[in-house]
């Protein structure tokens, strides 16, 4: 009896540590290959290439800050896995970090909820190579650290389009007022102002031309007259009367 207990205690104890041992080397595992994937990813895509993303940030997010990235994220990621070949390491990378945040919402609960309440709170930017990595080690990081995520999260009030507006012009004309409204850049303004010359130069051409033409076909017409008359009292002056002809 007590050797079938003893062997009992020994299969509980070894399935115990290969239980811990199966998970803690699959933990160890998804770090490595992160951030192998994140260096590497780095390296091959372009510093100055701009990444699109929607997030919310740490201080808006809170405690919900994982749950309220971890779909957007995802989409992002997928879009940019889309822009290589399947053959292509980048693509393979993507995939690596996409399985992950797979993996993270797999044990989410209420995530479509949450994001619905955060809604008015995303934002949407482009990044750079190195600023939108590092945001995904972050969260990954993040997203080990917490494992117990909360399941209900109260979103802040959402912001006023008022304000953003104001703040918008503020920060265009910090000098209020002074600087006009420009609805074109001033180089195309320019550039119209240069075509509109032309067409104008020629209308006025036009107008003298059709003046001095009127002009000189009037002193034609009052010459002609002139000459017309004086031709005929030149021939009745030279005419001999009829009287003294018939004497003759």
């Amino acid at each position: 009896m007590k050797k079938s207990k003893i062997w009992i205690r020994i299969c509980v104890h070894l399935l115990v540590c290969t239980t811990f041992g199966v998970h803690s080397s699959e933990f160890g595992d998804a770090v490595t290959d992160d951030i192998t994937s994140i260096s590497l990813l780095k390296q091959n895509i372009p510093k100055d290439y701009k990444i699109p993303v929607t997030y919310i940030p740490k201080e808006v997010g809170g405690m919900c800050w994982v749950t309220l990235n971890v779909f957007h994220l995802e989409l992002s990621l997928r879009g940019l896995a889309d822009k290589f070949g399947n053959i292509s390491s980048n693509k393979y990378n993507i995939s690596i970090l996409i399985e992950m945040l797979k993996e993270t919402r797999y044990h989410m609960k209420n995530l479509e909820v949450i994001t619905s309440d955060f809604e008015c709170h995303y934002r949407d930017e482009k990044w750079q190579t190195g600023h939108y990595f590092q945001f995904v080690e972050d969260f990954l990081n993040t997203a080990r650290s917490n494992r117990d995520l909360p399941e209900e999260c109260d979103p802040p009030p959402c912001p006023t389009t008022t304000k953003a507006s104001a703040t918008t012009i503020t920060t265009q004309y910090p000098a209020s007022g002074k600087e006009p409204l420009r609805f074109l850049p001033e180089v195309v303004e320019r550039s119209l102002l240069s075509l509109l010359v032309i067409p104008i130069a020629a209308i006025i051409f036009l107008f003298v031309w059709k003046v001095k033409s009127r002009s000189n076909q009037h002193q034609s017409d009052e010459l002609k007259s002139v000459e017309g008359g004086h031709f005929t009292g030149t021939e009745e002056s030279l005419a001999p009367p009829l009287d003294d002809i018939s004497e003759k």
